[in-house]
């Protein structure tokens, strides 16, 4: 009995609507293998978004004196806005509702400040001192140990680490440039706190003219883009803050109980560190551990290091994954490598924008993943094939 080849006498008969289209064939194709041309597709796509993610980065590091106020103002209306939807809920106008909640905000802020700054620089100046001594008595303790390095090797590293992270100039040029430095921060924070009360009061119709200027079917991505990225941004605005304020507290009472001098220079890094997940809670633990190594000895550097490894822990396993985790859908490693290139990118301030850019960048390619899976026709199986095979003569 002859060999039947279902590929060859099956006629290409449309399946459950679908109409197969000729595959277009370009020129020397046909002596090009198929992985290779796969390969050498893919890696064109990849250098054209490396290179649109370079240039906005190159823009966005230009002008971060308008960047940063702009992420900061979105990421506080986050805060902000549902409050004020309350409010006019409840029959108020936009106007006095957004005027209302951030003026409460602000007000709140500035009480927390005049509350603590006294204080804290006051000791801010003796927090680097001290931390550079712990770190030079732990430089100490390695050179006695059995890693082959002198005590001389080592305090060359920590001075060129310390001449590197404070730079060289005269006292002049570091005068002028903390002035420009507190005339910007100052600036932004202004142009911030307006930026705020817009997107409070205004937010739903600028997103709304934003949107219109696109066709129906694209306005309609756009939207539900631009719903689960506030979504995103909430959820991660809502939960560092707690983890923030949590891990700030129960530091402050490890350093109360211990009696560990600048404890509340070290809360606020420890407040301020939860933003940059991972590093920053190493490096805010690491700090702790040092003044304690220097004000109190070596017992009450280990009782806070004890309390800093159960804190992380419970803030990395329990805490984050529940607040955090859920929201963002991003793997710590991803984290890590968008810390990394935000970092080398805009230095501290790139380091800050990294994590809820790159959750709004996994949101986004989510969304389309899954559009495009909906919009793709089902999948051709051999039974779709031999239902719609026209009957074979009889085998000769």
């Amino acid at each position: 009995m002859a060999r039947i080849d279902l590929e060859r006498q099956v006629p290409p008969a449309p399946v459950r609507g679908r109409t197969e289209q000729p595959r277009v064939m370009l020129a020397g194709d046909d002596g090009v293998p198929r992985g290779l041309a796969v390969t050498a597709a893919v890696m064109v796509r990849l250098v054209i978004v490396a290179g649109g993610l370079w240039l906005l980065g190159l823009v966005a590091t230009k002008t971060l004196v308008v960047v940063i106020p702009v992420v900061v103002a979105v990421l506080l209306s986050t805060l902000f806005s549902p409050p004020a939807r309350a409010l006019e809920a409840r029959g108020w106008k936009s106007l006095p509702a957004a005027v209302a909640t951030v003026g409460a905000g602000l007000i709140a802020v500035v009480a927390t400040l005049a509350l603590i700054m006294p204080s804290f620089v006051a000791e801010l100046g003796n927090l680097g001192t001290t931390v550079e001594r712990g770190v030079r008595q732990l430089g100490t303790a390695i050179s006695q140990g059995p890693f082959g390095v002198s005590e001389k090797q080592v305090g060359r590293s920590i001075d060129r680490a310390l001449e590197q992270f404070g730079g060289s100039g005269g006292v002049a040029q570091e005068v002028i440039n903390g002035a420009l430095l507190a005339t910007q921060f100052a600036a932004s924070a202004v142009l911030a706190m307006f930026l705020t009360f817009f997107f409070v009061k205004d937010g739903a119709q600028i997103w709304k003219w934003c949107t219109s200027m696109l066709g129906a079917q694209r306005r309609r991505t756009a939207e539900e883009i631009g719903s689960r990225t506030w979504k995103v941004l909430t959820g991660y605005v809502r939960g560092v803050a707690l983890v923030a304020t949590v891990d700030a507290i129960l530091i402050g009472i490890v350093l109360v109980v211990m009696q560990i001098p600048l404890a509340l220079p070290l809360v606020v890094l420890t407040f301020l560190a939860a933003f940059f997940p991972i590093i920053g809670a190493i490096a805010a633990g690491a700090a702790s551990i040092l003044v304690a190594l220097v004000t109190q000895g070596p017992v009450a550097a280990v009782v806070v290091l004890t309390a800093v490894i159960i804190i992380q822990q419970l803030e990395g396993n329990i805490l984050y994954p529940v607040v955090v985790g859920r929201t963002l859908n991003l793997h710590p490693v991803a984290m890590l490598i968008a810390l990394a290139a935000g970092a080398v990118v805009a230095g501290v301030a790139g380091a800050f924008l990294a994590v809820p850019v790159a959750a709004v960048t996994g949101a986004i390619l989510k969304y389309m993943r899954s559009a495009e899976r909906l919009a793709r026709p089902a999948a051709i199986t051999s039974d779709d094939v031999l239902a719609q095979a026209q009957p074979l003569g009889p085998l000769r």
